[in-house]
């Protein structure tokens, strides 16, 4: 069988070498027959080679990638023998238009453009998008004309919020809203939605819907007369998820026009009480903004689309037999080539499936004038002090227990990383010795150094770390030096955080603002700011990538720098590589199906061990040893993917972080 598949390969190839479509057919046919017969280097080889044929980007693809049509336009647009029949000029279907009298004297000075089936965008608006912006608005039309939703999922820093607002002023402006919008965002851009509706949309009537700005709270009642008042067009209500969830009962029962989700991944668990909660809402339009709608693993695609398009992915145990193992198994670096193989057909019909319904663009491909942005990894060298702590532990009573089973691994995770941070979060130092001293923390020593040259040079600071604790400690140590600063976190009112993000983007005296990557990294601008530093790696990767995007967006005019401190030989540089195997699933989906892999499994035991070896370097360095990095960069990735362990890491912990400070 495989001598006559080869046979029939060469032959098409020698007489029809133009007719890629059907060599790459039957080369996948070979490709079968060589995995049937074990032949697994031999497989291997021929789907690289279809990889590599397969990898030159089409003429759609740039389009859709540059924000010049939108995902229906692409799917429409690719006939039988997949050319594409676009116009480079414009969206598909944008006609430009004037209305009857509209050059009459008096009449507006700005012309409005018509989309396809009546939508009417006023010229005020339209001039004012870029043009990605213009591009969503006209795939949110699509949407709403099949009654479906979808996921705006631009990079972070593209005005997701504007494009909202304008395409709901847009139904409004051509009499196609009918009814009230529901938007559910985190507590800290309430106040930030209210501002862009006034911008954008100042003929609508905003509510905000909050507990902290009602004394004693809102019961269940007050939420519902608050509803109920609502008028029956021009009316956005804006509230939180919390809220949502602790007071169902009044918003399930209410038909809204539209639900509109800002940070929608937070609906990611298909289990929680909130993301059950928000799925009961009655709406023929649902649309969910993030930036990143895949965090930890697939499955939360699938909770997304639920959310959307309902039964769209099949229900959940299907989508993850069919979908989600094999994608993953298919991505570590020992994978057979029947894995790979299976795992690469797989990425590419979920990426047909969903691409209708997601739209995303990144800042390097819509050519908005940004400044250039620069991200370093410092790997930190621990104090002997801190080596000596960290070793005691690993040999400790809590590791042996982890490793036996017989506690939960984020104890003994978050012990060791606090010793990493600073040993004295850990442990309290003896007595006479002060808390904090830069002395006893590697990452410490090199921040103090940093932000000595930061503020010499006029250079002006986002802080972010994950807990509160940990910024007492720096809050602590800026106080020491005598810089000017401010803080925002979790016990920060909602009611102020709008005043301080104002204060620290207009006040050129305020040097450094300390933030909680729950509170300050998620959706706010903070473009005052040129320099950025995330102090400690966070197990989910889209927590660190919201917080160091919060500088680098519109409205930056400075080069941006971001400075990510992971030390060097620990759980921390652990916590690293497992980030990048998590944006490796990501991209794998949502942008190209073809990876690189780089990484091998490992078990529990590596997670709780300290590589000495590395002192003169790192283990991330020896993984990626011979790699292109700056091709790399080219290609947007980041450097993709890494150790999974036994046990997966509780990533779906939002309802308990958010009961703590920060």
């Amino acid at each position: 069988e495989l001598a006559q598949l080869q046979k029939d390969l060469e032959d098409l190839k020698r007489k029809d070498p133009n007719n890629k479509k059907e060599i790459a057919a039957k080369r996948r046919k070979v490709v079968d027959a060589r995995i049937r017969a074990e032949d697994a280097q031999a497989a291997l080889e021929a789907a690289d080679t279809i990889l590599q044929e397969q990898s030159e980007e089409t003429e759609r693809d740039r389009l859709l990638r540059t924000g010049q049509i939108t995902p229906f336009s692409a799917v429409q647009a690719v006939d039988e023998e997949d050319e594409v029949h676009i116009s480079k000029s414009a969206p598909a279907t944008l006609v430009q238009t004037v209305e009857d009298g509209a050059n009459d004297e008096g009449d507006r000075e700005i012309e409005d453009e018509n989309f396809e089936g009546g939508l009417r965008i006023p010229g005020a608006i339209y001039q004012n998008l870029f043009p990605y912006q213009r591009t969503g608005l006209k795939w949110m039309w699509e949407l709403h004309q099949q009654e479906c939703g979808g996921i705006l999922g631009d990079e972070m820093g593209l005005g997701k919020t504007v494009q909202i607002i304008a395409f709901l002023a847009c139904l409004d402006y051509s009499e196609k809203l009918n009814g009230n919008v529901l938007i559910v965002v985190p507590a800290t851009l309430l106040q930030q939605w209210k501002r862009e509706f006034f911008n954008w949309w100042p003929s609508v009537d905003v509510t905000i819907l909050h507990t902290s700005d009602m004394t004693g709270g809102l019961t269940s009642k007050e939420v519902r007369k608050q509803v109920r008042a609502l008028r029956r067009s021009k009316s956005a209500l804006v509230t939180t998820y919390e809220l949502v969830r602790r007071n169902r009962d009044p918003f399930i029962v209410a038909d809204w026009a539209y639900v509109i989700l800002d940070e929608g991944h937070r609906i990611r668990n298909p289990d929680a009480d909130v993301t059950l909660t928000i799925k009961r809402l009655e709406t023929p339009h649902r649309i969910i903004m993030s930036g990143s709608p895949i965090q930890n693993r697939l499955r939360e695609l699938w909770s997304l689309f639920d959310f959307i398009f309902p039964g769209k992915l099949g229900t959940l145990p299907v989508f993850e037999r069919e979908f989600s193992v094999p994608i993953a198994i298919g991505g570590y670096a020992t994978a057979s080539a029947a894995q790979i193989h299976t795992a690469y057909h797989c990425s590419i019909i979920l990426k047909d499936l969903i691409t209708p319904y997601v739209l995303r663009r990144m800042k390097k491909d819509v050519a908005i004038q940004l400044p250039e942005k620069h991200e370093q990894i410092l790997f930190c060298r621990m104090t002997e002090y801190q080596k000596e702590k960290y070793l005691d532990y690993l040999g400790g009573r809590d590791v042996r227990s982890v490793l036996n089973g017989n506690l939960n691994m984020l104890v003994a995770a978050s012990n060791l990383r606090k010793i990493c941070n600073h040993p004295d979060i850990f442990e309290a130092p003896e007595e006479g010795e002060e808390y904090g001293s830069v002395e006893r923390s590697g990452k410490l020593t090199v921040l103090s150094k940093v932000l000595e040259g930061w503020h010499r040079g006029m250079n002006r600071v986002l802080l972010f770390t994950q807990t509160t604790t940990l910024l007492d400690l720096i809050e602590s140590f800026v106080l020491k030096r005598k810089y000017s600063y401010l803080r925002m976190d979790g016990s920060t009112p909602v009611s102020k955080r709008m005043a301080l993000i104002d204060r620290f983007n207009t006040d050129e005296e305020v040097f450094i603002f300390l933030l909680t990557t729950k509170v300050g990294g998620f959706g706010i601008n903070l473009t005052g700011a040129d320099r950025v530093v995330l102090y400690e790696p966070d197990w989910n990767p889209s927590n660190d990538l919201q917080a160091r995007e919060r500088s680098w967006r519109i409205g930056q005019k400075r080069e941006v720098i971001i400075y990510r401190l992971v030390t060097r030989g620990t759980i921390e540089e652990k916590i690293y590589h497992r980030q990048i195997y998590k944006q490796f699933l990501s991209n794998k989906v949502l942008n190209d199906p073809k990876q690189r892999r780089f990484f091998t499994a490992k078990n529990m035991n590596d997670l709780f061990t300290y590589h000495e070896e590395y002192e003169g370097g790192t283990e991330t360095g020896d993984i990626f040893a011979g790699v292109d990095v700056e091709e790399v960069k080219h290609r947007g990735d980041d450097v993709k993917p890494e150790p999974t362990f036994e046990d997966e890491i509780a990533e779906d912990d939002d309802e308990r972080d958010r009961q703590k400070k920060g």
